[in-house]
């Protein structure tokens, strides 16, 4: 029974994924080892002694910074599965009275973000439309691994340490902070703002992505849209398994804290480009290995045999993906307001 209601803003939601969108795939080739699916965000391409892992995003909840963002949210998907990105095709959708400038500014974004990460802008495709009322960056990242190497979202075993690194919140954070600057400003200062602005310095995740899959791992999934809540649910379902997280432990910077706070918005469910979950058999090793090259890591929980449940003070409740990333909501809260 297909359901009549109009879709929120944000990702559509999973159930709806599995009767109006994972039955039309076309044709099954024997070439992908890796099939669309929930909670892959990759596709992984059989080349011989090698894997060529695809994925892509837009990137339509930011305004400033948008180009370099984008960048990011298809690398991190291919880091994930512990590859390493090559090259990125762009599509790029204009409103009508867009002008050069804007071409340039997300461009030049585009470009630092290639050049911070190493990769190559392949090509892609540009265009005005009246189809748009905002730019819309769509990137398509394509990453190479050793065949018997790659790592999948679907491979998390029960007793796996689930472990999170740097901290829930950034790309989020970054973006409130440099899209809605001066009325945060007013209520939480200068200082906090700009260092909140900065996380935008650390949305990638490639270097942990590659670090942890060498020393070994069940699963990995970069926490984007829907945050913590959204990837470890995605984690969950994919594999067939439960999750314990306690969230007393998971690691949220002030400046994150102070601007969900703000908005009246809840961390765990705000995408986190940034951070990596990842399910390992090793997790002190996975985090020294991790720490040896400067990346903060915590473990957060058990990967269990059935149930996804986050764990606060003693108390229990599902884990359930958020209807849409936080993020959504507090950039109407903050409409409301200006």
């Amino acid at each position: 029974m297909l359901r009549d209601d109009i879709f929120k803003i944000g990702k559509v939601p999973p159930e709806i994924l599995k009767t109006s969108v994972y039955p039309f795939l076309g044709n099954r080739r024997k070439e992908v080892l890796v099939h669309s699916g929930l909670g892959e965000d990759c596709s992984i391409i059989d080349y011989g002694e090698n894997v060529a892992v695809v994925s892509t995003d837009p990137i339509t909840g930011a305004d400033k910074n948008s180009g370099y963002i984008g960048v990011y949210i298809s690398t991190n998907d291919i880091a994930a599965c512990g590859a390493k990105p090559i090259g990125i095709m762009v599509t790029l959708l204009l409103p009508a009275g867009s002008n050069e400038t804007m071409l340039k500014d997300i461009m030049e974004g585009i470009h630092k973000g290639a050049n911070s990460i190493g990769i190559e802008v392949l090509g892609g495709h540009s265009e005005i439309t009246d189809g748009v009322v905002k730019p819309i960056i769509s990137v398509t990242a394509l990453g190479i691994a050793k065949k018997d190497e790659y790592v999948t979202s679907s491979g998390a075993k029960p007793g796996d340490d689930v472990i999170i690194t740097k901290a829930l919140g950034l790309e989020g954070t970054a973006i409130l902070a440099a899209d809605y600057e001066d009325i945060l400003k007013e209520k939480l200062g200068n200082e906090l703002v700009s260092r909140a602005k900065a996380f935008i310095d650390n949305i990638g995740v490639v270097e942990e992505g590659i670090t942890a899959a060498k020393v070994g791992v069940s699963a990995m999934h970069d926490i984007t849209e829907g945050g913590l809540l959204g990837a470890a649910y995605e984690i969950a379902e994919a594999s067939g398994v439960g999750m314990e997280i306690f969230e007393e432990d998971l690691p949220i910077y002030p400046e994150t804290k102070a601007i969900c706070e703000f908005f009246q918005i809840n961390p765990l469910g705000l995408i986190s480009s940034g951070s990596m979950l990842i399910c390992t058999p090793k997790g002190k090793e996975v985090i020294e290995a991790l720490k040896s090259k400067g990346i903060r890591a915590t473990i957060v929980g058990k990967v269990t045999k059935k149930d996804k449940i986050l764990i606060s003070k003693g108390n229990q409740s599902l884990i359930i993906p958020p209807e849409r990333d936080e993020l959504y909501v507090a950039i109407e809260r903050a409409t409301q307001r200006i």
